[in-house]
């Protein structure tokens, strides 16, 4: 007997040492990251394991399909329909982008992620009649509307690297893992130009890698459940999107006497299983799921509506945007509401203005700086949506490769090849009654992905330097 616990004791201890921790996620690179330095933060990965992770990663597997694309065809094709000469023989895809300032003098900006809103919710009742979204119903008048935009993928991680970055991820595969290129983008510039940037997460920012990818891309605060108070916390994912809106909105009103202006990005959870919904929003649904949706719509209003009462709030571009839609009922081959996704730009600087085109997360860093009137270099295939226009969006499920101009929607299936062609409203198939116009869009989707991927395997993200 004695024995057998002695066995388990030893057991439980070395299952201990191996994971390292005795927080919900394992020991892994992200926990060596504590400061603004990317320097000293990696000075505590161990070096044997860094290799081993590097050769690993250096495997990039792209889907046959799209790997078979020709990659000098692709770029032109890309240049193309981007319309744009690349300014460096090295990378293929970089260009000096104008601008057309409409925001003056450094405004603050807010950029909000919200967790699985998917458009469909800005057209949902509850049993009693009640819009869940009352408050994302009412942006469509008073801001940058993008009603027709989609997300690079279905995860978080997609979300954040589309948005702040501009870059569709590689299907299933996390494009913030551990030894992940570097990339320009939104915070990049914004640094460059002075910006103080920062995160605010409900809760474990080792979440998905988060915290080390973060702050090797520019991003050199982030405020997470370390920072609130424990019994603060609702469930694993950390506290509730209202009390991180609640303690951001105090922290960056307490920087802004800094006079420094700042780029905030929030991410909330609060829409996202297990469901945690306050007794308030009982009545605003049928299921957890509606009440929840309501919920989170309404810690956004208020976050807002607090900031722009603000003296900082007054100065201050407001992003708010899904950071991948959700799963529902779907009668196409690929489930698009997983990324058909609402934008919205919000200024009193800003005529309210709504942009039906097709609308990616890509676009958003492009359109931000474009707004605001900074310089930068575009290595990236986002566009300034306020300036241009793209025929079709590109997207991406685990398995599927989707394009949609908002009234057709193509996808494939990268696992069995299968094609379909939809009008959206219409779950019939009608690939074979209009081959042209899906070969146009198979056209389109496989060349942006193909060029896409390309830009992450060969590194043309790598930031250029100050």
């Amino acid at each position: 007997m004695g024995c057998a616990l002695c066995c388990v004791l030893l057991w439980g201890a070395v299952f201990c040492g191996m994971r390292g921790s005795f927080q919900r996620y394992p020991l892994h690179v992200s926990f060596a990251y504590f400061c603004e330095d990317p320097f000293y933060n990696r000075l505590g990965i161990n070096p044997v394991f860094n290799i081993i992770k590097s050769a690993e990663s250096s495997n990039k597997d792209i889907p046959a399909e799209i790997a078979a694309v020709d990659e000098k065809a692709a770029l032109a094709y890309v240049r193309r329909e981007l319309d744009f000469v690349p300014s460096d023989s090295l990378n293929p895809l970089l260009r000096q982008d104008s601008v057309h300032a409409r925001l003056y003098g450094k405004p603050n900006i807010v950029l909000v992620f919200m967790e699985s809103m998917t458009s469909a919710n800005l057209e949902r009742k509850s049993a009693g009649g009640q819009w869940l979204t009352p408050y994302l119903r009412s942006l469509r008048e008073k801001s940058i509307y993008c009603s027709n935009a989609f997300s690079t993928g279905i995860h978080t991680n997609n979300g954040i690297v589309g948005v702040h970055y501009g870059y569709v991820p590689n299907f299933a595969k996390t494009a913030i893992g551990m030894n992940a290129p570097g990339f320009t983008g939104l915070p990049y510039y914004l640094m460059k130009a002075g910006y103080k940037n920062m995160v605010f997460v409900t809760g474990n920012p080792q979440y998905d890698n988060m915290n080390a990818f973060w702050r090797d891309n520019a991003i050199t605060t982030i405020y997470s459940q370390y920072d609130y108070p424990a019994d603060k916390r609702v469930n694993n994912f950390g506290v509730s999107d209202g009390y991180m809106f609640e303690w951001g909105l105090d922290k960056l009103t307490e920087y802004a006497k800094t006079q420094t202006p700042f780029f905030a990005s929030f991410l909330t959870v609060s829409n996202h299983t297990p469901y945690i919904v306050p007794d308030a929003y009982r009545s605003r649904g049928e299921t957890d799921e509606e009440r929840i949706i309501a919920y989170a719509d309404d810690a956004v209003r208020q976050f807002v509506e607090a900031a722009q009462r603000t003296s900082w709030g007054k100065n201050t571009l407001f992003i708010l945007v899904a950071d991948h839609g959700a799963p529902m009922k779907s009668p196409y081959e690929m489930g698009l509401d997983g990324n058909r996704i609402p934008v919205f730009f919000l200024s009193p600087d800003l005529e309210p203005q709504v942009i039906s085109s097709p609308v990616s997360q890509i676009d958003i860093w492009p359109t931000v700086l474009g707004l605001l009137g900074i310089p930068y270099t575009n290595n990236s295939l986002g566009i300034d949506f306020l300036n241009c226009r793209r025929r079709y969006a590109f997207f991406v499920s685990n398995e599927h490769l989707g394009v949609s101009d908002g009234v057709y929607f193509f996808c494939h299936s990268i696992q069995s090849q299968r094609e379909c062609l939809y009008r959206i409203g219409d779950g019939t198939n009608i690939i074979d009654d209009e081959p042209q116009i899906a070969a146009q869009m198979r056209e389109y989707g496989l060349n942006m992905e193909r060029v896409n991927l390309l830009s992450i395997t060969n590194k043309w993200t790598e930031p250029l330097k100050p």
